[in-house]
């Protein structure tokens, strides 16, 4: 019969291949698949036939500030989204045109005397941006998407569209890919014979991620296509949809002629090339290349409608103190030969020292037709310095340089855990220190070490540049992982009987409530029914718990019956292993729900998301009380070293701490220093609760009826309970013996004995031959400090047996990490 375990994995398995079956297929079928994508093909190919036709001027929209008859008739272009009936706001075209010149002439000057820029400007820039709204108001229902866009099946047309902002000022991330090796205007035939500075324009494509911080909470990240202009150091990237051919028409959206004339070259060739090559492969590559949704599959099929965008970004002067150009020779030449030293360096490292590589600094404005706004990144001179300094990150070379560091340092990290866990393993080698080792301390290290496998497995995959780090990482997190489920198997069979000893208790008690007599019944005395024993519980270590074994196996339904000869009185090596087996599935299946929920939580508000992951951290930086805990149960002072315990809080705390307070990680995390220093303290706050369990005993200060029974090693011990045989072996003996009571330490004590409350016995230890003293509690008195500090700091030197024998507290201790039975004696100890 399979076990309840296997009963719930099939459930689980059938339940996951139904819902597979039953989710909805967004896919049009193999036959009607290449049609919509010829059709999708046909009218991309007449918007570039579109942009093969018209020259500078031709789209000339109304604007607001028009008068009502002006001079000129209005022009619009033939393309999707820039018709007039299609009602999107181009009348605040002008109004960004200027908006972006402004930018530009603030950030290097007026064209004729611009400041040399990055010339490459791959890399990841943020800031925040405050929204602004254009002279009249469009909402979703102000379109016809039918009319807009014919043949074209949209989902969800009549709810609100995604990336409308709706907030007052938020967040925005830019990640620039500005390839050397893109297309370039004009086209270069051997790069070591066109110079760089001959580069008119260049492609290039950006993921921004906008934030609406005081508006919705949400977090949209979208695909742009554009074109750079490095000489000039201005880049206009748009979106591009089945509502808006934004690629198609972007000259028609420039500031300057001469950007329409070298964007419309290189579009016109870049794009054709890339629509031969899609409709020469419509049945096997059917993505959009230039859809502005990362979800490209369920973009081509069922496009879900949006705001566009349409932005445009400046790239600001480096700071001539950082570059390492002479003040007598900032020249305009010689600043641009020292950035093209530093870009060069960048890319193809010579050893070339520089003092510090400039922060790579934008400005960016942003306009979207449809949904009729604007969003202008804060900075100077706008907004003072202090509020912010436009869009500021790091060049893609730092960028990467960062991760890699952060990944060699993690993985470092990682082997200092490892290395921590083999020299506790290798104290913890017997089953009277692993009893003592909470199984769910270890299964919370595991199940993170685990997870940060399958991450940095993951990032293998999909890394190029940061390959060799996170190799590194993937390896030693292997490691850490297989040696801890190494050491948690050996826990679990150590402690494995103690859990059935306990499982057989609940059953009993629920056989005893099942069985019992209803109160109206009348019950008969029976008389010969068993006294119940006054004696003291014997308390058997769980890993020796051989009887309650026997009485499982003999006591059972089947007990008339004649055993197999197969049968065996404990638990066979693969029921243990199937056992822990069903642990770390469960410990899986945690981990992948915790991995999964935490990408999704990437998308919430960053109120929730925020407080998600500090929960997260805080129940995992709670690793340490199952152990305290267990120590409370088992009356165990202490289980892990020191080294380890310490060790294991700060190299789990250093990762996290780089998130925490390090204001320019490269996940652009938000520092928060209150939350860090909260898991900091809560983390240290559990480590002096160890620290006070092994000073003044894991129950200080615990009521005793919290927890089951258990021998105390540290007793008080009085003179007048020798009769009750309170005192141990060796401190009570014969009267004329000459070890005696009388072997008493007295030094300068007899002028005042008589105001002495203790003596101070002395006895050989068993197993150092050392001399003991003990402190005794004379007869009629009571000592002040027996529940105090100080008293059980007298009582630690000693360790009282139930068998009342008496050794030092080391010299016990050490005794029984290898063996759980008295020195003197051979009688069964209970476990520490």
């Amino acid at each position: 019969m399979p076990q309840p375990q296997d009963n719930a994995r099939a459930i689980f398995l059938i339940l996951l291949i139904f819902w597979l079956a039953s989710s909805p297929d967004s896919g049009p079928g193999l036959i009607a698949g290449p049609n919509l994508i010829k059709s999708r093909l046909a009218r991309q190919r007449h918007a570039l036939n579109v942009l093969n036709s018209t020259q500078w001027g031709d789209f000339a929209p109304r604007l607001a500030d028009d008068p009502p008859e002006p001079e000129t008739e209005p022009k619009y272009l033939n393309l999707t989204g820039f018709r007039e009936e299609d009602k999107y706001v181009w009348e605040d075209l002008g109004r960004f045109k200027d908006r972006c010149e402004e930018w530009s002439k603030n950030a290097v000057g007026i064209p004729e005397t611009a400041e040399p820029v990055w010339q490459n400007a791959t890399g990841v820039v943020r800031g925040w941006w405050q929204r602004t709204n254009t002279s009249s108001p469009r909402y979703h229902s102000s379109y016809n998407l039918t009319e807009i866009s014919p043949g074209v099946s949209w989902a969800g047309s009549n709810g609100d569209w995604g990336r409308n902002v709706t907030g007052t000022e938020g967040k925005i991330m830019v990640r620039l890919e500005d390839n050397e090796d893109s297309a370039t205007e004009p086209e270069e035939i051997d790069k070591f014979i066109l110079e760089k500075a001959e580069v008119k324009a260049r492609e290039v494509s950006s993921t921004i991620t906008i934030d609406d911080v005081q508006g919705t909470g949400s977090s949209w990240e979208m695909r742009l296509h554009g074109v750079h202009w490095p000489r000039q150091g201005a880049i206009l990237l748009t979106t591009t949809s089945e509502k808006y051919a934004g690629i198609f028409g972007l000259p028609h959206l420039t500031t300057r002629p001469d950007f329409f004339e070298s964007s419309k070259a290189l579009l016109n060739r870049t794009l054709d090339k890339a629509l031969e090559r899609k409709e020469q492969h419509t049945f096997t590559d059917q993505i959009d290349p230039w859809t502005s949704t990362l979800d490209a599959p369920g973009e081509a099929w069922n496009p879900t409608p949006h705001c566009e965008y349409l932005v445009y970004i400046q790239i600001h002067p480096l700071q001539q103190d950082l570059i390492g150009v002479q003040p007598s020779l900032t020249g305009p030449e010689n600043v641009a030969k020292a950035i093209q030293d530093i870009e060069n360096e960048l890319r193809f490292p010579q050893g070339t020292g520089h003092r510090r590589i400039p922060p790579l600094q934008m400005s960016a404005v942003v306009f979207s037709p449809d949904c009729a706004f604007f969003l202008e990144t804060k900075g100077p001179p706008a907004y003072a310095p202090a509020d912010g300094r436009h869009l500021v990150g790091v060049k893609q070379e730092i960028f990467l340089h960062s991760v890699s560091t952060f990944l060699l340092g993690l993985a470092l990290i990682v082997f200092g855990q490892l290395q921590l866990l083999k020299l506790q393993m290798r104290e913890t080698s017997t089953p009277s220190t692993l009893g003592r080792v909470s199984f769910y301390t270890g299964c919370m290290m595991l199940l993170a070490d685990g997870m940060l496998f399958t991450g940095a497995a993951a990032w293998s995959f999909s890394a190029s540049t940061t390959l060799l780090p996170s190799l590194a990482v993937t390896c030693v997190s292997f490691l850490s992982m297989t040696v801890g489920t190494f050491f948690l198997a050996e826990i679990h069979k150590v402690q494995e009987p103690e859990w059935r000893r306990e499982e057989r208790e609940r059953e009993r008690q629920n056989a005893a409530s099942n069985t019992a007599t209803p109160p109206n019944s009348r019950q008969t005395p029976v008389a010969n029914s068993t006294p119940v024993s006054t004696t003291p519980p014997i308390i058997i270590p769980s890993d020796q718990d051989i009887d309650a074994e026997i009485a499982e196996n003999t006591n059972n339904n089947n007990a008339t019956l004649p055993a197999p000869v197969t049968a065996t009185a404990t638990p066979t090596a693969q029921n243990l292993r199937t056992q822990l087996s069903n642990i770390f599935g469960r410990l899986l299946l945690a981990g992948i729900c915790i991995l999964f929920l935490s990408l999704a939580a990437a998308s919430w508000r960053p109120s929730f998301r925020s407080a998600y992951f500090n929960t997260l951290l805080f129940v995992y930086f709670s690793l340490w009380l199952p152990q305290i805990y267990r120590n409370v149960y088992r009356n165990c002072r202490r289980a892990l070293s020191w080294r380890f315990v310490i060790g294991q809080s700060i190299l789990r705390l250093l990762p996290i701490a780089y998130f925490y307070i390090t204001p320019n990680n490269f996940a652009f995390a938000e520092p928060d220093y209150i939350a860090f220093a909260v898991l900091a303290g809560w983390v240290w706050f559990q480590i002096w609760i160890l620290v006070a369990q092994s000073i003044l005993g894991p129950r200080f200060g615990v009521p005793k009826g919290w927890m089951p029974e258990a021998w105390e090693y540290h007793p008080v011990l009085r003179e007048d309970n020798i009769e009750a045989g309170g005192l141990p072996i060796g401190l009570v003996s014969a009267p004329s013996s000459p070890t005696s009571l009388e072997r008493v330490r007295t030094g300068e004590e007899g002028k005042d004995k008589e105001r002495k409350r203790t003596n101070t016995h002395v006895i050989d230890c068993a197993i150092c031959r050392e001399v003991l003293e003990v402190p005794v509690v004379k007869a009629g008195m009571e000592d002040p400090t027996a529940g105090g500090v100080s008293g059980v700091f007298a009582r630690r030197m000693y360790m009282v047996t139930p068998c009342r024998h008496i050794f030092h507290s080391a010299c016990l201790e050490g005794w029984m990490r290898f063996r759980l039975q008295c020195p003197i004696c051979r009688e069964e100890l209970p476990p520490l």
